[in-house]
């Protein structure tokens, strides 16, 4: 399995992408959509088990007064959408008009995942050295690999490059690609460390990720890593949370996550429409299955909103033994006492 099959671990922010004007939907174009999707599903849908539970409950929203008095495509794909979100956190539908004018401002096109995180410098928002000296790094998702994004990984890693732990803030992350994860991982491993494998059901293939071999800048295999987690933590940034936790090298801390471990490709249907559906699995080396469903659990279970602080008095507590510096143990103290407060 390439990795372009595989690369989009996406947030289920972008259910909807399309926002356009509807036009009167038959009831046999409906019947119609409902059909092609089921068979999308049978076809293509990784997790084989889940299939007649999927397709008997798109079977029951066909017999309801809601799908039947739809009469939009707007109205249908958030229907068939909410339905199939119930079974895998990573289906989606969306339509699109094709006889839109998508110039106009009053129709709104909204961008790919992927390219808000090209917009938004690969999705990292904040890097700092906290107190105490603290690396501190905020991103929303994992970007797609390109001598861009390499450039900002780069930057943010040269940043914290001397401190003495790092914190991973994936609270509002919504997922991406795994070779960023590849990539950002390379830095706190010493040796070519086998992060995640991925199952494709249409192959039988499972693709092996594997830390990088070079990188730009410093490794630090010895650096005490924390992940802040929320609920809203999703698929790529799950299995960078997941990979970690398992591997002990991180500590995770705050709420379990989303639990979406199923890659998708989009398929065309009828009508404009078309549909994320899951093709892979995550399987991961030492777990032998994935976070499917459940979410990564935390190791230290906290409110999203206290996580920062919570992991932030980890780390202080953690270096503070291994420090000589006066000034810099003053200032770890001083931080330990107002976090307490």
């Amino acid at each position: 399995m390439s990795h372009s099959m595989i690369k989009v671990l996406v947030t289920f922010t972008c259910l909807f992408s399309f926002l356009v004007s509807s036009t009167e939907f038959s009831a046999e174009d409906k019947l119609a959509l409902l059909n092609s999707l089921k068979n999308k599903i049978t076809t293509e849908y990784v997790l084989t088990e889940k299939i007649n539970d999927v397709n008997d409950a798109l079977s029951d929203l066909e017999q309801s007064s809601e799908f039947k008095q739809a009469t939009t495509q707007q109205q249908v794909a958030k229907l068939l959408a909410t339905e199939i979100r119930k079974f895998d956190g990573h289906f989606s539908l969306q339509w699109r008009d094709s006889n839109a004018n998508y110039k106009d401002k009053q129709q709104p096109v909204y961008e790919g995942w992927f390219n808000m995180l090209n917009r938004k410098n690969s999705g990292f928002n904040k890097v700092e050295i906290l107190d105490g000296n603290i690396g501190y790094i905020s991103f929303i998702g994992f970007n797609d690999v390109t001598s861009k994004s390499r450039k900002v990984v780069e930057a943010a890693m040269t940043f914290v490059a001397d401190t003495d732990a790092v914190i991973f803030d994936l609270r509002k992350n919504g997922g991406g690609s795994p070779e960023m994860i590849q990539l950002i991982s390379s830095y706190f491993f010493a040796e070519k460390t086998h992060l995640n494998s991925f199952y494709n059901r249409q192959t039988g293939a499972l693709t092996e990720f594997w830390t990088f071999d070079k990188i730009s800048g410093k490794k630090r295999p010895n650096t005490p890593i924390y992940v802040l987690t929320s609920h809203y933590t999703f698929s790529a940034a799950e299995e960078f949370s997941y990979n970690l936790k398992h591997l002990k090298r991180g500590t995770i801390v705050g709420e379990a996550t989303g639990g979406g471990a199923n890659p998708v490709t989009y398929f065309n249907l009828e009508h404009g429409f078309r549909a994320s559906i899951p093709i892979s699995k995550a399987v991961n080396p030492i777990t032998k299955t994935n976070w499917e469903g459940i979410g990564v659990q935390p190791d230290i279970k906290v409110d999203a909103e206290k996580a920062l602080d919570m992991a932030y008095q980890l780390a202080l507590t953690k270096v503070k033994s291994d420090v000589d510096n006066l000034h810099q143990l003053k200032e770890i103290n001083e931080k330990l006492t107002s976090l307490a407060k």
